[in-house]
C-alpha cells in the first residue's frame, strides 16, 4: 500500500505508531487520533441548516430554564477553519429575558487546515476575557460533538470590522492596510493586548485541556515540535527534504523556556476586530491553535513577511502596523519581557516551517478528500506553501551560519 493509501485509510496499528512516536498534550492527542479514526469515513457532509437549526434548538434548550426561539440562523462568511453560523436568540438569562441576542455557533468540520480541540478554544477565549483582553463572551461548549454532530461552541457576537471600509485585503485577511492615523491608534492596543495575553499566568484560571510546561525545560517546545511532526506524517501529499531538514535543526537548537507565557498562534492583523469610527478593537478572534510556551512564537508569526503591507513612505509595516524594531521597542516596554534575538530566529524558522506543512499538507490533504466547506481555499493555500517553503530556507540559512 503506498504513503498516499495508508493516510487516506489510515489502521489501528498507524494511529498507534504516531502517537508512541510523537507524544503530545493529552487533549491534543486525542484531537489528532479522532481526526485518523474518521478519515477513511469518506468527503463531509454538506451544510444542512435545517438539521444543524434542530440539533442547536435541542441543545440549548437542554442547558437555558424557561422557553427559547432562535432564529436568521445563517453561515458567516470567511475562516477558512471551521464552521460558523450566525444566530439571533430570545432566551432567559440569570432571570432577565433577552430578545435577539446575537451568538454565533462555531463547529468543526469533518477535517480543516487545522486539526484543534474545541474546550481548548473555549478556555481560552473565556479565560482571555477574564484578563480584560476583548473576546467574544462565551456560552457553551459541546467538546465531542454528540449533540450538535460536531464539537462546537457557542458564544456572543462581537461587533466590528476587519479592515477599513475603503480598503482591501486578501484571502484570510492578508494585506489589510491602514492610513497612518488609524495605525497611531490601532497599534498601541495590538501590543497592550499581546502584553496582556504574554504576561497572564494559568494558576488562576480553568485551563484543565491544557497541559503546562515547566520553565527551565524544552517541554514546551518537544510537544510543539511533535504535535506539528506528527501533523505533517499524517497529511503530507508528498515528501519535502526540506521539512525533514527543518524539523532536524529545530529539534537539535530548541532552549529552555525562559518565561510561561500564553501563547495565541496566530496573533496578526487580520485576526481582530475593530470598531471603525472609535478604532478601538473590539475583539481578538482565533484563538484555537493556542497554548502554553515561548513568547517569541507569536512575535515571529506577527512579524512574518506575508503580514507586510507598505506604508506611505515605502517602508515595510509588520501586521500592517509597525516598522519591525518600533514594534519590538514598544512590546518590552508594554510587557516587561524582553526580545531575545536568538529565540526570535529561532521561532522565525519555526513559524516557517509550522505554516509550510499547514499549507502543503494539512490543507490539500483535506482538499483533497473533500472534508471541508472550504475546499477551494484550502486547494489554493497549497499555492502559498511554496513561498512559505522559500522562506523557510532564507531563514533555516540565515540561522545557521
Amino acid at each position: 500500500m503506498s504513503r498516499i493509501d495508508w493516510r487516506s485509510h489510515p489502521t489501528p496499528d498507524s494511529i498507534a505508531a504516531l502517537r508512541a512516536r510523537y507524544p503530545v498534550e493529552r487533549s491534543v492527542d486525542i484531537t489528532l487520533t479522532s481526526k485518523l479514526e474518521r478519515r477513511s469515513s469518506g468527503p463531509g457532509p454538506k451544510v444542512d441548516i435545517a438539521n444543524i437549526g434542530e440539533r442547536l434548538r435541542a441543545f440549548l434548550q437542554r442547558r437555558v430554564k424557561g422557553d427559547i426561539a432562535i432564529h436568521k440562523l445563517a453561515p458567516l462568511t470567511g475562516g477558512a477553519s471551521k464552521e460558523q453560523f450566525a444566530f439571533e436568540l430570545d432566551w432567559t438569562c440569570e432571570g432577565q429575558r433577552r430578545v435577539g441576542e446575537r451568538m454565533v455557533l462555531r463547529r468543526e468540520p469533518s477535517e480543516s487546515v487545522v486539526e484543534t480541540n474545541r474546550a481548548r478554544e473555549f478556555q481560552l477565549i473565556r479565560t482571555a476575557g477574564e484578563i480584560g483582553v476583548p473576546v467574544p463572551q462565551t456560552y457553551w461548549l459541546d467538546e465531542t460533538g454528540e449533540e450538535l454532530g460536531r464539537p462546537s461552541i457557542v458564544y456572543g457576537f462581537v461587533d466590528g470590522v476587519q479592515k477599513p471600509s475603503a480598503g482591501a485585503s486578501k484571502t484570510t485577511g492578508v494585506g489589510i492596510c491602514f492610513d497612518a492615523a488609524q495605525r497611531a491608534v490601532i497599534g498601541p492596543q495590538f501590543i497592550d493586548i499581546l502584553a496582556k495575553i504574554h504576561t497572564m499566568q494559568p494558576q488562576a484560571h480553568d485551563l484543565s485541556a491544557f497541559d503546562i510546561p515547566r520553565v527551565g525545560t524544552t517541554q514546551d517546545i518537544d510537544w510543539q515540535l511533535n504535535w506539528w511532526s506528527r501533523v505533517w506524517q499524517e497529511d503530507l501529499l508528498e515528501q519535502v527534504p526540506l521539512m525533514t531538514l527543518a524539523e532536524q535543526w529545530l529539534r537539535a537548537h530548541r532552549k529552555p523556556l525562559d518565561h510561561l507565557s500564553l501563547v495565541h498562534a496566530d496573533y496578526r492583523t487580520g485576526n481582530y476586530l475593530f470598531d471603525e469610527h472609535s478604532l478601538k478593537i473590539t475583539a481578538m478572534l482565533d484563538w484555537e491553535l493556542g497554548y502554553f510556551g515561548d513568547r517569541h512564537a507569536d512575535l515571529a508569526w506577527l512579524l512574518m513577511p506575508a503580514f507586510e503591507t507598505v506604508a506611505e513612505d515605502g517602508s515595510r509595516l509588520s501586521s500592517s502596523l509597525f516598522a519591525r524594531d518600533e514594534f519590538l521597542a514598544a512590546y518590552e516596554k508594554a510587557s516587561g519581557l524582553p526580545v531575545d534575538l536568538d529565540r526570535l530566529r529561532y521561532y522565525t524558522v519555526f513559524v516557517f516551517w509550522r505554516g509550510a506543512l499547514m499549507t502543503l499538507g494539512s490543507a490539500p490533504r483535506a482538499a483533497h478528500g473533500a472534508k471541508s466547506h472550504q475546499d477551494v481555499i484550502l486547494g489554493w493555500f497549497a499555492g502559498l506553501g511554496y513561498n512559505l517553503l522559500e522562506s523557510l530556507r532564507r531563514s533555516l540559512e540565515q540561522a545557521m551560519r
